[in-house]
C-alpha cells in the first residue's frame, strides 16, 4: 500500500560458535551477542562476560557495549574456550574435525 511506510527490520541476536552449523556439538558450545536495553551484550545463555572475558551470572550481568562489532568482536574471541563439562570448543572442534 503507497501510505504505508517501509517495515522495518532489525537484527538483535547474534549466534558465535567455533562449532560450524550442523555439528552435533554446536548447541553446547555457542555465545550469544544480543541486544537488551538499548545495549549488546555477550552471554551464554545463564551468565555475561565482562570486557576481559570474565563471566557473571545472569544474561545482562556483562559488559555493555553500543556497537554490536565490539561485542561480536569480544565472542569470537572467547568463543574457542567456551567450557562444558571440562572440554572447551577447540577440544570438540579437534575431536570431530580431525584432518584427513
Amino acid at each position: 500500500m503507497p501510505d504505508l511506510p517501509e517495515v522495518d527490520v532489525i537484527v538483535t541476536r547474534y549466534e558465535v560458535s567455533l562449532l560450524p552449523l550442523g555439528d552435533i556439538n554446536r548447541k553446547f558450545f555457542v555465545l550469544y551477542v544480543e541486544r537488551l536495553r538499548r545495549a549488546w551484550v555477550v552471554h551464554d545463555g545463564h551468565g555475561g562476560y565482562g570486557l576481559l572475558g570474565d563471566w557473571t551470572s545472569g544474561i545482562d550481568s556483562g559488559a555493555n557495549f553500543a556497537d554490536y562489532d565490539d561485542a561480536l568482536d569480544l565472542a569470537r574471541r572467547l568463543a574457542p574456550g567456551v567450557t562444558v563439562n571440562g572440554r572447551t570448543a577447540a577440544d570438540a572442534w579437534r575431536r570431530t574435525h580431525r584432518p584427513a
